[in-house]
């Protein structure tokens, strides 16, 4: 008799004794973020952060346009770093060149890129210099930076560009802010870094960006936010506090609120925009984080 009925399984018999007790699941108030419900529907954020973020990558990959394949495929030696990636079409494709491709696409709407001299202010490991020069006939290509950030930009564009596009690029650290200062470029870019400079500094890039560019794109938050929920005492307050201080968009956003979010989109428009002598091209909504905004302008 007892084989002609279902039974559970040794995992669920365990599941059941040990996750969704009585006591568990009496309670409806908050039973869908715990670990009641990462048995039963969600995997648990905090320990399958690497499988959502991959989840993310499959899911955009199945968005791209012919257009931006072309693009992405141009720009070699993108698993260099080891990232968190997928296979999507044959091609190994992480989240950081999805973002290039989105990225160059805004800028491309606004800005003929061929020939054009770029400057780039804080490139991180230079990801966008990569896809530019990967795609585009830059005329030349200039990373200002901190000393360490530019020790592996340098290292890490040496890798994957060859020799010919390699020799375009130009690495300033910021305390040789005064060479920058007296050259003409036609477009700057800054991505994801005047949130975490001090006000002062994001103001002296901005009067440089007047004085000594033709066009302009910048995408970072609209704003700061406290995400408790999420990063419960993972960070140390004084991280926290200094991370407030920075940048000039400084109201705390609720990052999840789509119009919260686009109410802060005038003051970033406006924030950004380098003096009164400068037209905003376009902006937008910068994907996949729900909180980034980006603007392109140019000189009147």
């Amino acid at each position: 008799m007892e084989e002609s009925r279902p039974r559970a399984s040794r995992l669920w018999d365990y599941i059941n004794r040990y996750h969704l007790r009585e006591e568990d699941i009496r309670d409806l108030d908050s039973f869908k973020s715990s670990r009641v419900n990462h048995k039963l529907t969600l995997w648990n954020p905090g320990t399958n952060g690497v499988r959502y973020l991959k989840a993310l990558i499959f899911n955009i990959c199945s968005t791209l346009t012919e257009r931006e394949w072309e693009k992405l495929k141009k720009i070699r030696g993108r698993d260099l770093g080891n990232p968190y990636a997928v296979i999507y079409n044959g091609e190994t494709v992480c989240l950081d060149y999805l973002q290039t491709v989105f990225e160059i696409n805004f800028i491309e709407k606004g800005v003929n890129l061929q020939g054009t001299s770029v400057i780039e202010i804080g490139a991180g490991y230079g990801r966008t210099c990569h896809a530019l020069l990967s795609n585009y006939d830059i005329s030349r290509y200039t990373i200002i930076d901190l000393r360490n950030a530019l020790g592996l930009s340098r290292s890490y564009l040496k890798a994957v560009l060859d020799d010919q596009a390699y020799s375009k690029i130009n690495f300033v650290e910021v305390d040789l802010f005064h060479e920058v200062s007296k050259g003409k470029y036609d477009l700057c870019v800054n991505i994801d870094s005047f949130a975490e400079m001090e006000e002062r500094t994001v103001r002296l890039y901005l009067a440089f960006v007047d004085n000594c560019c033709g066009s302009f794109y910048v995408k970072n938050p609209v704003g700061k936010y406290l995400d408790m929920p999420v990063d419960g005492q993972k960070t140390e307050n004084e991280v926290v506090a200094m991370a407030m201080e920075t940048g000039i968009m400084r109201d705390v956003v609720d990052i999840y609120d789509n119009e919260a979010v686009l109410s802060r989109s005038g003051d970033f428009i406006a924030g950004y925009r380098p003096s009164m002598d400068w037209s905003c091209l376009d902006h937008g909504w910068a994907r996949p984080w729900s909180f980034y905004w980006q603007a392109l302008y140019r000189r009147r």
